[in-house]
């Protein structure tokens, strides 16, 4: 428990100590309501017929304690979950987003979905739920104080029981925690054969037995999930009606053993079994929310792990870059080395070492086979890489270090094979959509969408489309140095040719930077320079 309340008060400035405060006042009511009720019965018992008018004060005043602090928690207890909910998933993906690029690619998306919807998720069912049960540990323990104001005895026969199943418990508790924690591993898995279904949709579409197989192993990873989750539940289930049992024995022990052995006395027996009779229904909510309890320790685990493999790639929120300046005049790379590691940390793909120079105003092509290591440089050159140890990278004759590689990242403005196409032109303030309308003009789109309300009406568009919209916004970002992964290569023949000939013109003329990986050789002459990779080196420039 102490291991869950540290990990929500990183997320939360609201004090706890009037949730506290308000079960505390729950609890001991409920036990005083007992009290009250007892003291009743026992002057009803002794043949007074009328009524106690101040036990009936009492009993009406306690009850309304109760009753509004009960409530007055769980809600407070809901708003202090919800908020808590909202900065985790804040927090979080604040983090992934200045991340690095590295993180993603090795931890993959399923894992950061099924932290961000699964995780939160449970942790948002449960919470509210472990709160009622705060509330009624608390009135147990009051309850279990008044229990040995009326007889040690029966007070130590019915802790004595009441220890016993807590022990049962326990020793299926671990077992059951690791099966949920197994089934959520699995869950991760379900994520990632989803994003085969989605992203490979075509493909299984057109193949039926790959179609067949995918969905087999979704079915056994789901059908697994279940059963671990099935197994771990009915164990606590079982462990309930031991329970149960056990109640029933303190209650045939108060009635049936003690008094007989002179254990407890005749005339507290009544307060005794009364004192039961109140303890089943906290019994009952304490115990039935421990499974809803290891659920939400086994997501705050996974939670912690997320965010501590986050902050394994040196993690750090980077200051605010200067503002952009068109004073960019040469970049170094010097004996720059990158290495590619599986999770033991053995290299799996070696780059390098590579030595290049980039200068203002020149278009520079990128070529080379498939795997030769060409998008591994263009990360390196903009940063998305960091350099293995003795290599450097340097900008204007000043090296990049870790506190200015953001402010680095910004003279470059990126379309990468894999790009993602935004609806809302980000980064851009007050963007004039007659610009912009423009330029889609130009780009031959303005038929497939248009600007407006600061967003494009339609982004759904062919791969080709997309990127002429990439570039858009590219040449409205204005930045000093354009790296274009394969744009060309979705391009149809005239858009292609207008690219090499027109587009690289233009930019030359405006004494803009291009980077480009291309394969069409028919266009080389239109380049600057060329530099061919082969294995992960620069073989030749030209």
């Amino acid at each position: 428990m102490k291991k869950i309340i540290t990990f929500f008060y990183q997320y939360t400035d609201v004090p706890g100590g009037s949730i506290l405060f308000l079960f505390l006042t729950s609890g001991i009511s409920y036990a005083l309501i007992l009290a009250v009720v007892n003291r009743a019965a026992a002057f009803v018992a002794t043949g007074h017929a009328i009524l106690e008018f101040r036990l009936f004060l009492m009993f009406v005043m306690l009850s309304v304690i109760h009753l509004y602090a009960k409530r007055t928690s769980l809600k407070r207890s809901i708003q202090f979950c919800e908020e808590i909910i909202e900065n985790i998933r804040l927090g979080i993906i604040g983090k992934i987003r200045y991340s690095e690029l590295r993180f993603l690619e090795q931890t993959g998306t399923g894992i950061i979905y099924a932290r961000l919807t699964e995780d939160t998720r449970s942790l948002t069912r449960t919470v509210p739920f472990i709160s009622m049960a705060m509330v009624n540990v608390t009135s147990l323990i009051s309850v279990f104080f008044y229990l040995a104001t009326q007889s040690i005895q029966g007070f130590l026969f019915i802790a004595g029981l009441f220890g016993f199943s807590l022990m049962i418990y326990k020793s299926v508790y671990g077992p059951a925690r690791a099966k949920i924690l197994e089934a959520r591993k699995k869950e991760i898995i379900f994520f990632e054969r989803l994003n085969d279904v989605l992203f490979g949709f075509k493909e299984i579409r057109i193949n039926y037995q790959k179609n067949e197989d995918l969905f087999a192993d979704v079915h056994a990873i789901t059908s697994e999930s279940e059963q671990l989750k099935i197994d771990a539940q009915v164990n606590l289930n079982n462990c309930f009606i031991i329970v149960n049992t056990t109640y029933y024995l303190m209650i045939a022990g108060i009635i049936f053993i003690l008094p007989v052995y002179n254990l407890v006395e005749n005339s507290a027996v009544v307060s005794l079994v009364s004192s039961l009779l109140f303890i089943w229904g906290p019994l009952l909510v304490a115990f039935k929310t421990i499974p809803l309890y290891m659920m939400t320790s086994v997501s705050v685990d996974n939670l912690v792990e997320l965010n501590n493999t986050i902050d394994s790639f040196n993690f750090h929120v980077p200051d605010p870059p200067e503002k952009i300046r068109q004073d960019f005049e040469k970049i170094s790379i010097k004996s720059v080395n990158f290495s590619y590691k599986d999770k033991d940390g053995s290299p799996l793909f070696d780059v390098g070492p590579i030595d290049f120079t980039l200068k203002k105003g020149e278009i520079v092509f990128v070529i080379g086979g498939n795997g030769s290591g060409k998008s591994t440089f263009m990360k390196l050159l903009t940063g998305l890489y960091y350099p293995d140890a003795g290599g450097e990278l340097m900008i204007n004759g000043k090296q990049v270090t870790n506190k200015t590689y953001q402010s680095y990242r910004e003279y470059f403005t990126t379309i990468y094979t894999d790009f993602h196409l935004f609806e809302k032109p980000y980064s851009l303030q007050n963007v004039d959509p007659a610009e912009i309308n423009k330029l889609l003009k130009i780009m031959e789109i303005d038929h497939k969408t248009s600007f407006r309300d600061q967003k494009f009406t339609n982004i759904d568009l062919s791969t080709g489309q997309k990127k002429r919209l990439a570039c858009i916004i590219c040449l409205l970002e204005d930045k000093p140095i354009y790296v274009l992964d394969e744009w060309a290569a979705d391009q149809d023949p005239e858009f292609k040719k207008y690219f090499y000939e027109t587009f690289l013109d233009n930019m030359r003329a405006r004494n803009k930077t291009v980077v480009a990986v291309s394969h069409d050789d028919r266009y080389f002459h239109t380049a600057d320079r060329i530099v061919k990779m082969e294995m992960g080196k620069i073989v030749s420039l030209s």
